[in-house]
């Protein structure tokens, strides 16, 4: 058995519990995907597909080391708004391209009905600079 430079512990316990992990952490995150598609029906889960593929980009909370560059987008920005924020998507804003071209209005209508289940998210993830390119930039 290979044992650690101070004698105490052998590697080969951290390598298992290394492995263990790398294993259950992917059925965690499955387990969290699938708890939210039980509460999506099929058009949200569509939109929540083309949002992650197409605006999640910009759109999204920022991961560690990467930037969020547009406003997060959720239930209580487009509620209301939907005719609005379908016509952003499609037509685009100065900061944010058009997608009218990109996408069929099924799926434009599908990203508005999955954001309009996404909450509000925490404070501390807004964009940096206190969110000043507005809600729809």
């Amino acid at each position: 058995m290979i044992e650690s430079a101070k004698g105490d512990l052998p590697v080969r316990h951290f390598r298992w519990a290394g492995l263990l992990c790398l294993g259950i952490f992917p059925l965690a995150a499955g387990a969290q995907q699938m708890n939210t598609d039980k509460q999506l029906n099929d058009v949200q889960k569509l939109g929540r597909r083309v949002f992650e593929q197409r605006c999640g980009i910009c759109h999204e909370q920022a991961r560690a080391g990467f930037q969020t560059y547009a406003p997060l987008l959720y239930k209580d920005l487009v509620n209301g708004s939907e005719e609005p924020i379908k016509e952003i998507i499609r037509n685009g804003s100065a900061k944010m391209p058009g997608f009218k071209l990109g996408l069929q209005p099924a799926e434009i209508d599908a990203i508005v009905e999955y954001l309009k289940t996404v909450p509000k998210p925490p404070k501390s993830t807004q964009p940096a600079g206190g969110g000043d390119m507005g809600p729809l930039d």
